[in-house]
């Protein structure tokens, strides 16, 4: 048979089939577990089966999954390491175990496959006394190709026993095929240990067969009652074995983005480097970032944007600087992938226009970014003090990163090619301060904490989840089930005490979907508390409430009451939000999708996929067009317990990157708007009033953020402008009507006026100039004056004049409100023999208790000290003549 990867995908999974394996479809990049930023393995989206916290479909699956690691992105580009990639797996929950993983891996591999097994390798954890059996004696691998490993590489997770965490665990066993690439390498005793890559890992077999804990300190494996099977073999290197081809990069799941690599930069693969590298991190990274935005992520400065960022960046770098590419490519690589990969993953066909709107946004922000960068780095570079240490202090490249997103591999690049080093040491400092101020601001709040406290496993073993009755009902009796302080359950609590408070039934809607939870009111005989917002996990809900007044106790009963006018605004504005989301896809185009929201009761901020500024034409439309359906008295209808299938088939909008379960809540509005949605709304569209815009701008590349207003907020909103535009006509003397042209009027009066200051100004630094008297030091003619009542650009002009009539040097300063203004010049001349201004800038500047730098022949500072900023300038010709002796 001919094999390549689409043909190897298909004998896995058909393999695997026929033993029984149900086939489920791969999980999403972004994974639903919140401690990981990407799914990096098949076994991500069956956790909570190996945990035991939920029931598998089957006890026997198999998947492909598509995984994204950036642990070893340095080593992309080699003939090996990849950061996106397929992996093909199989998983038992409790059902088979290590024989028949075994047997099963090995009959695919020499049976299905025709894998040479002469060139197989096998390794063990070097207690595994049952797998390293099977290997030798049920399958009959002489024992000299079986390598036993400790838990460094064979032991899942990686050093597991000693260094935890406690959870499941379990060896594992790697199989290897020798490539008999000639590597140089001189050990003897060659194998899957030995990393000089003559090795190639294909498939990872993890036995979970224990529970790690710890007692008096010390680690303890206990067996799990039901052992489990996961596996992971490597697509696109099993493919290339199969293949027999050099690496990854000349499969069919490479091939179509390679040749369009060469067709646009002009170079050919496998013509050496450093151009080979280049094309094989750039066929990567494009398939990394398509993946990674086609699952909802967009190029951000932290967490997975920050990743995505990163890996985009990369890429553009390295053909820019390698491959030539002066104009953005890196979009146009993106039917490339499509060709090579949409077959079996249908999501990066549908939103290959959002993908390449994304990707070109962002590439020509980077270009922007790089040039302005750039420039900043060469003065940095060129300073005297980085040219007298030799090194570019952390604190100057943290700021090229911060303000510039410069990145630091560039910046050492750059500074190597001047002999210039980097200090790395202060960077990580620079760095780690900005993430603590982030930290810090970003409000983390008391929300729900209890999440990560035993309360809520303790909570699920004695009571089951809440029942949400709010769709129906505003206020309800319930029965007080759990109270929560600091992450543990107490019997009760009293007057002043803030608590979460968890209920068998309630009203209170738990924020969720971009939807903010419910505030109101618990009452019982003798107490209150006021409910100040609602979370929920694992559908226990927990109101985050303060008691006013009496004893909470455990088993009372409660009535629980929610905000109705509150709840009222949060419906108009979810409900606006459905609208909304409607009239852009119909005024913008079908190619809008949500990529975020949020639901209050003061307004709604919805974001979603566009590569431009919307118009106010655009703008206006949009918002005529929500305003229609609600004075149009739609009714909002709501179906409840709707087959997956169904919704897919009536074409309900889903958010991209989601994974549903198979039955789900849809909210229509009639001819117009079909989402699945969770939340709260109104029952009829006329109930929101009337809806306006009030912002529209970008959050990242290709993703815009509309904010506006419906009922009681745009109704106040509007009554603040209408006494703003009162005021105004009143003081401008004129009827609101007329307003506009008596503000016309004022302006041409204004210009009018700048017009004549401007001249007033030139004729005034006219006459400075010559009343400016230069010293000669040196051969040097220095004018160094102090100015009274002159700005910083005025300074400048007369700076100009001054070195148009001869002057080397022009220092110049001014005093206004306390502050000080200084300038200085350097004819081009002066600065070709050494004189700079910058330095001459800081260290006057330094007299008037400033500080300031520039250019060699252009500098400007502030100081704070006006009552001696006669005697700063006056040491000029002195700094003149001591910058010349050096």
């Amino acid at each position: 048979m001919h094999w390549n990867a689409r043909a190897l995908r298909q004998a896995f999974l058909g393999f695997f089939q026929e033993k029984g394996h149900l086939l489920l479809p791969s999980d999403s990049l972004v994974p639903k577990d919140p401690s990981l930023l990407f799914t990096s393995a098949g076994m991500v989206q069956f956790k909570p089966y190996f945990l035991g916290v939920a029931q598998p479909p089957a006890p026997r699956v198999t998947t492909v999954q598509k995984c994204l690691r950036t642990t070893d992105i340095e080593s992309v580009g080699d003939l090996s390491h990849l950061t996106f990639f397929e992996m093909l797996g199989n998983f038992s929950f409790g059902d088979y175990f290590k024989r028949e993983a075994i047997l099963f891996a090995w009959e695919f591999l020499t049976e299905r496959l025709k894998v040479d097994a002469d060139r197989l390798q096998f390794t063990v954890f070097q207690d595994d006394d049952e797998a390293f059996d099977i290997w030798h004696r049920e399958v009959g691998i002489p024992e000299n190709r079986i390598w036993r490993l400790g838990e460094k590489t064979n032991f899942w997770p990686a050093n597991a026993i000693s260094e935890g965490p406690n959870g499941p665990c379990g060896p594992c066993s790697e199989i290897f095929y020798d490539t008999r690439i000639d590597t140089g390498c001189e050990n003897p005793d060659c194998g899957p240990a030995c990393d000089c890559g003559r090795w190639l890992e294909i498939w990872n077999l993890v036995f979970m067969q224990y529970e790690r804990t710890e007692e008096n300190g010390k680690p303890k494996l206990l067996p799990l009652p039901k052992k489990n099977i996961d596996t992971g073999m490597g697509l696109e290197r099993t493919a290339a074995v199969l293949m027999g081809l050099e690496s990854p990069f000349e499969t069919d799941v490479f091939a179509p983005i390679v040749h369009r690599i060469e067709e646009l930069s002009g170079v050919r693969y496998k013509q050496g480097e450093p151009t080979d590298t280049a094309i094989r991190l750039i066929a990567d990274h494009i398939r990394a970032a398509t993946f990674t935005i086609a699952d909802g992520v967009i190029p951000q400065n932290e967490g997975r944007g920050y990743v995505l960022r990163r890996i985009i960046r990369r890429a553009i770098l390295r053909g820019q600087r390698v491959l030539g590419f002066e104009k953005p490519f890196f979009a146009d690589l993106v039917p490339a992938v499509v060709e090579a990969l949409g077959d079996q993953y249908p999501e990066i066909v549908q939103r290959q226009e959002y993908i390449q709107t994304t990707l070109r946004y962002e590439e020509e922000r980077f270009r922007h970014t790089v040039q302005a960068g750039l420039a900043r780095l060469e003065e940095m570079l060129a300073d005297p003090d980085t040219q007298q240490t030799k090194q570019l202090s952390g604190e100057r490249v943290f700021m090229l990163y911060d303000t510039y997103g410069f990145p630091l591999e560039l910046t050492r690049e750059i500074a190597a090619e001047r002999g210039i080093s980097v200090d790395l040491e202060g960077f990580e400092q620079a760095l780690d301060v900005q993430r603590r101020r982030a930290r810090e601001a970003s409000g983390i709040s008391e929300k729900l904490f209890v999440q990560t406290g035993a309360a809520l496993a303790e909570l699920a073993q004695r009571t089951s989840p809440t029942e949400f009755i709010g769709y129906d009902h505003l206020e309800g009796e319930a029965q007080v089930v759990g109270l929560v302080r600091d992450g543990d359950l107490i019997p009760e609590a009293h007057a002043g005490d803030t608590v979460e408070i968890v209920l068998n039934r309630t009203p209170f809607y738990a924020e969720a979907g971009g939807q903010v939870g419910d505030t109101g009111v618990l009452e019982w005989q003798g107490g209150r508390a006021e409910v100040l917002d609602t979370q929920k996990a694992n559908d226990y809900y927990f109101h985050h409430a303060k008691i006013v007044e009496g004893t909470l106790r455990l088993g009372e009963t409660v009535r629980a009451k929610v905000d109705a006018e509150r709840r009222l605004d949060i419906q108009r504005n979810h409900t606006a939000t459905h609208l909304l989301h409607a009239a852009l896809r119909q005024v913008l185009g079908t190619h809008v999708v949500q990529a975020g929201s949020l639901v209050a009761p003061d307004r709604l901020r919805f974001d979603f996929t566009h590569p431009r500024a919307l118009t106010p034409e655009e703008l206006e439309r949009i918002e005529a067009l929500v305003n229609e359906k609600m004075l149009r008295e739609i009714e909002v209808r709501v179906y409840t317990d709707v087959p997956i299938e169904e919704a897919r088939q009536r074409g309900a909008m889903m958010l991209f990157g989601e994974k549903y379960g198979e039955r789900v809540r849809m909210v229509e509005i009639p001819g117009f708007s079909l989402e699945l949605c969770g939340g709260t709304h109104l029952r009829n569209t006329v109930e929101a009033g009337m809806f306006k815009i009030i912002h529209e701008g970008s959050v990242a590349a290709g993703v815009r953020r509309i904010e506006a207003l419906t009922g009681r907020a745009l109704y106040q909103w509007l009554r603040e402008r209408e006494h703003a535009i009162r005021e105004a006509a009143e003081r401008l003397q004129t009827p609101v009507p007329e307003l506009p042209r008596a503000i016309e009027r004022l302006q041409r009066q204004l210009e009018t006026l700048e017009t004549e200051l401007e001249q007033f100004k030139q004729r005034t630094a006219a006459q400075a100039v010559e009343q400016i008297t230069p010293v000669e030091v040196n051969g040097v003619k220095v004018a160094a004056q102090a100015l009274q009542g002159v700005d910083a650009k005025s300074l400048g002009t007369i700076a100009d004049r001054l070195i148009q009539k001869g002057v080397g040097v022009a220092a110049l300063g001014s005093a206004h409100d306390g502050k000080v203004v200084l300038v200085v010049k350097v004819a081009p001349e002066w600065v070709q023999r050494g004189l700079h201004a910058g330095n001459l800038i800081r260290q006057i500047a330094q007299q008037v208790g400033g500080s300031g730098g520039g250019r060699p022949d252009f500098a400007q500072a502030g100081g704070k000290q006006p009552e001696k900023l006669a005697d700063a300038l006056a040491l000029t010709p002195q700094l003149v003549a001591e910058q010349l002796k050096q």
